[in-house]
Parts: C-alpha cells; sequence; structure tokens
C-alpha cells in the first residue's frame, strides 16, 4: 500500500491489478514493431511557440513537428514548480502522494523515499523491452530519493539510437532561466544571436506591468526558446541521417510555466499550462491526423500511463492518470487539479480545480501576496514593485502585490489571463459552489492533508543554503559560469 508521512494509508494496492490487462500495444494493434519513443523535456517553458500564435519567436522545427503530429492547448502540469510538477509526470501520481509537494528540500530536511510498490515509470518501459536512455541534460530532481534501481540505463545518444526499441528522455535546460555572466553583464536567458527577438516588438501579457526591463525580460526568453528551437532541429536532423525518424515517436513537453511574471510557481494558466506536441509516424496509426489541434484537458498524470500502454507494459493500477491518445484512449476527465505549497524559503498552499470552462483557485494563506511567495528574480515583478510603491498600477497588476483572495473563479473561455475574478457575483455562486465542492472531495479522496514543516527546520535549511551561496559567490568566476538561479 502507498502510505503518507505519517503511516496514514493514501492509496491500497492490489497485487497484479493493472489497467494494462488486455490492451493492445502500438504493435500489437498495427502488427508492426513497436517505435522508437523520445520525450524532448524542455524546462520552463511556456506556450509560446509559433503553431501556439506567439508572436516574435522563430521556431520552425517545433511548429514542423506540431503540423505533422498533435498540438495540445489544454495540457496542465499538477504543480508550477520543477520538483513536484517532474516527480507526476515520472510517477503518475501526485506531488504530495509521493513527498515531494515542497520545492526544494535540503538538509537537514531529508527527501522520502517512494512509497512501497511506487516505482518511476521507466521501469514498466524496461519491463515491456525498451532500453532507456537519459542523454542531454542530466537533470532528475524530482523531490524524492531515487528509486532502488537506476531509472534510466544509458546516457549516451549514440549509443541509446544504436538500440531497438529505445526510449530517451532527452532534457533541455532552456529555457530554465540561467543567470549568465558575459563580459561582467548578468544575463537572465542564453541568447540566440542566429535569431534575435525585437524587444520592442515582444508582448506583454495585461497583468505585466509595461516597463524596459519586463520587455527586455520577455524578449530574452523568447530568443532563449529560438535557441531551443535550433536544438530540437538538430536533434532531429540526427533521427532522420540515421533513418529512425520514421520509426520514432516524438513528444515535446515542458515541466511547468515559464520563469516570468505571474508564471512558474503560480496555479494561473501562466503556470500551469506546458506545451505538448505529438508526433507519431503514420504507419503506427496514431489515431489523429497531422495538424490537429487539441483542447482536451491533458494532465501531466498521463503521460506515464499513456506510454506504458502503448509500448505494451503494464500501467501499473496506482496511478491516477488516463490513456490521453492511442490505441486505448480512455475519456477525457471533467477535471484537473493543480498544487502549490512550499517554495524555497516561501510557505504557501493553493489548490486549483479547472474544467473545460471554468477554473476554481482556493488560497489557504490568502494574507500573502503573490510578490511575497514568488521568485525575486524576474525583472519584471522588481521594476513593478516600485511602480506599484508609486501608485501608479492599475488594478489587474496591482493585485501581484497585495493580499490575494480566499477564493477567485475564472471563466477562461472570456478570460484566459485570469483578471476578472468572478468568486465575489452573485450570479457565478452556483458554479463557485459546485467547483469548492469538486475540491473538496478531491482533497478528502486524494489525504492532502496540507501540513507544513517545521519553521525552525526550514530556517536552518535556508541559513546552510545563504552559507553555501555565499561561499560559491566568493570564488573567482569565470565569464560563463553559471550562478544559482
Amino acid at each position: 500500500m502507498i502510505t503518507d508521512m505519517n503511516g496514514k494509508k493514501l492509496l491500497r494496492l492490489l497485487a497484479g491489478v493493472v489497467l494494462a490487462c488486455g490492451l493492445a500495444s502500438w504493435g500489437a494493434a498495427q502488427g508492426t514493431e513497436r517505435p522508437n519513443i523520445l520525450w524532448i523535456v524542455a524546462e520552463d517553458m511556456g506556450l509560446d511557440l509559433g503553431c501556439y500564435g506567439t508572436a516574435g519567436v522563430h521556431t520552425p522545427h517545433l511548429d514542423r513537428l506540431a503540423a505533422e503530429g498533435a498540438l495540445y492547448r489544454r495540457a496542465y502540469t499538477t504543480a508550477a514548480i520543477c520538483s513536484p510538477s517532474r516527480s507526476s509526470f515520472m510517477t503518475g501520481l501526485y506531488p504530495h502522494q509521493v513527498f515531494s509537494k515542497n520545492m526544494r528540500i535540503r538538509p537537514p530536511l531529508e527527501k522520502q523515499p517512494l512509497p512501497e510498490g511506487v516505482d518511476v515509470f521507466t521501469r514498466d518501459l524496461r519491463e515491456a523491452g525498451y532500453a532507456i536512455g537519459f542523454p542531454g541534460h542530466q537533470k532528475t530532481d524530482w523531490g524524492f530519493k531515487d528509486p532502488a534501481r537506476a531509472p534510466y540505463d544509458i546516457k549516451d545518444w549514440e549509443a541509446l539510437t544504436a538500440r531497438k526499441p529505445f526510449f530517451g528522455q532527452f532534457q533541455f535546460y532552456d529555457v530554465h532561466r540561467v543567470n549568465l555572466v558575459v563580459n561582467g553583464k548578468q544575463l537572465p536567458f542564453e541568447p540566440c544571436p542566429e535569431h534575435p527577438v525585437d524587444r520592442a516588438k515582444a508582448s506583454l501579457q495585461p497583468y505585466i506591468p509595461e516597463t524596459p526591463a519586463a520587455r527586455e525580460e520577455q524578449g530574452a526568453y523568447l530568443e532563449n526558446i529560438n535557441r531551443l528551437d535550433m536544438k530540437v532541429g538538430a536533434l532531429i536532423a540526427d533521427l532522420k541521417a540515421k533513418g529512425l525518424y520514421e520509426d520514432t515517436v516524438i513528444v515535446v513537453m515542458g515541466d511547468n510555466g515559464p520563469p516570468l511574471f505571474r508564471g512558474k510557481g503560480f496555479l494561473s494558466e501562466r503556470g500551469l499550462l506546458m506545451p505538448l506536441i505529438v508526433r507519431v509516424p503514420a504507419r503506427f496509426n496514431p489515431g489523429f491526423r497531422p495538424g490537429t489541434v487539441s483542447d482536451e484537458l491533458v494532465s501531466a498524470l498521463d503521460i506515464a500511463p499513456t506510454f506504458i500502454s502503448l509500448a505494451g507494459g503494464k500501467v501499473p493500477g496506482y496511478m491516477e492518470g488516463r490513456i490521453f491518445f492511442g490505441p486505448n484512449k480512455q475519456p477525457e476527465p471533467q477535471y484537473l487539479f493543480g498544487l502549490r505549497d512550499r517554495l524555497e524559503e516561501n510557505v504557501d498552499r493553493v489548490r486549483s480545480v479547472c474544467g473545460t470552462r471554468y477554473k476554481y483557485i482556493r488560497n489557504f494563506l490568502p494574507e500573502k501576496s503573490c510578490y511575497e511567495v514568488g521568485h525575486k528574480n524576474v525583472a519584471a515583478v522588481n521594476a513593478g514593485l516600485a511602480l506599484f510603491r508609486e501608485g501608479k498600477l492599475p488594478p489587474v497588476q496591482a493585485a501581484y502585490y497585495q493580499t490575494k483572495p480566499k477564493e477567485e473563479l475564472y471563466d477562461l473561455a472570456n478570460d484566459p489571463h485570469e483578471l476578472t475574478n468572478l468568486a465575489g457575483l452573485t450570479e457565478h455562486q452556483a458554479t463557485l459552489g459546485s467547483l469548492r465542492a469538486v475540491l473538496d472531495n478531491w482533497i478528502t479522496e486524494k489525504r492532502d492533508d496540507g501540513k507544513f514543516e517545521d519553521p525552525a527546520m526550514l530556517k536552518e535549511m535556508d541559513r546552510r543554503w545563504e552559507e553555501f551561496v555565499k561561499k560559491r559567490r566568493e570564488r573567482p568566476q569565470k565569464s560563463s559560469e553559471l550562478l544559482p538561479p
């Protein structure tokens, strides 16, 4: 069984019960050999590609994958920050179910092992006969202790692509904030001189205060996406040169929203929505036409069970996600749920639920502003703070620096930027009450107890980390050395 930190029963596993019994894999369904599977995972990237309608970016390779496959416009992570988010697509469980709801867990706090019977999904692909690879940026950062067996077997791209069939999780550190020092100047993102972005033409969301700092930051972020696209293009070219492109299912996905104003770390659409592109070679009959654009609700929880099933593996019965495409496709869920807990030293607890139209957010610590619990290295946030203190921001922008409402309700169909909170309006009380009950039931069913960590332990964790950072910054640095984000 899976237990929580106090030993209480969380889920009951029935030995040998799996979702995949009797289900067809690609090979079984099509009478062909099984395809290779390549996940391309980009850190901190929002829906900011040409294929998503973003102006000013140059992403021909990613756009071509979308044109040849399916583009999902409502794919959500379970949490808007690295470790909690990644824990979900690696296990098919919510962050709190695998002791990974808080970001980060450093000494004197200790990471917990996965609950008994739970493992990362690569175990199931390995058992299905796939070679398991982890080329690219070697970041795991899942918030829990590594499983007893190494999650990946091959780190070299050449060695991996020589195997058949292979699964590769190719990670790019783009578009993560890097704080790169070049010629004495600190840059938030790596530049792309081949495809620069005109800062004056970079579009700012309406909740971002208009400042030169915000425009520079937004443009630098988009430019780094151009850099990522070039790397993806090189990877695709290599697959084609090896004759593997039409033998390989390619998935492009993010882990959470961008490290920008009201993005990473928040349960806003900007924080939770992740890019998701799936390209399946025609001979494997993906079940969708090339160029498909889907508004179906997809969760990061769905990624693992989908590809275990399609690889012919056994989907563990404990997984919360569903199979979102392929011959064994399961129905779209009515709701998706999001979690926000501690981010570094910033203690918080927020939960959200969204359906096809409305989204409900509950702030358990409404006395804390978004500014207080968010990243402090966002240039647009710091520039906006000065304007806020001068009383120069309109309400939709000033809200970031003010205490939060206890409840938020948004009509995503008419208000995709979540500017107008409907929770206090009489005509929306029925919707508010319905989603409130849905979230209450989920909290109870999933045993999301909301317990906070010992403040003294957190204070000591912060002290040790600040001491480490201070010593690191005091070292002589090379022009290309990365500073802690």
